[in-house]
């Protein structure tokens, strides 16, 4: 991934956290009243950073075959933090299920999760931000 591809993914995904912001402290009641945003924002935030961590594991001869596995394998190799990695690991799950509806969505673990990530996907950004 060049440089500027990474810095371009990395402007999304700022701005994916910007839009979530105002999201952090909703209840899942408020939240229920219009999921849709909410859920495509947790959705694309997940999404570039897949794209992000894929593309360095690529690079290495790594291709994990899931999202959530893409990131957990980034901590490993040292890409990430590991915490954050499992961190991040989770939110993968999340996305899935907002995706292919495998069970039904927990508005409750929608609510965490905004607060998470905004805090989690910032933290992935600056590891990342450091190779522009």
């Amino acid at each position: 991934m060049t440089k500027d591809v990474l810095a371009r993914k990395l402007s999304l995904l700022e701005r994916y956290l910007r839009d979530l912001g105002p999201h952090a402290g909703r209840s899942a009641q408020d939240i229920l009243e219009d999921p849709y945003e909410v859920e495509r924002l947790l959705e694309l935030t997940v999404q570039v950073a897949v794209d992000i961590v894929t593309h360095r594991l690529a690079e290495r001869g790594t291709v994990p075959e899931t999202y959530r596995g893409s990131f957990l394998e980034a901590g490993r190799q040292g890409l990430l933090p590991e915490d954050l990695a499992a961190s991040l690991a989770d939110a993968a799950g999340l996305r899935n299920i907002l995706v292919h509806l495998y069970e039904e969505i927990d508005y409750e673990i929608v609510a965490a999760s905004v607060e998470r990530a905004l805090g989690d996907f910032a933290r992935f950004a600056r590891v990342f931000a450091a190779e522009l």
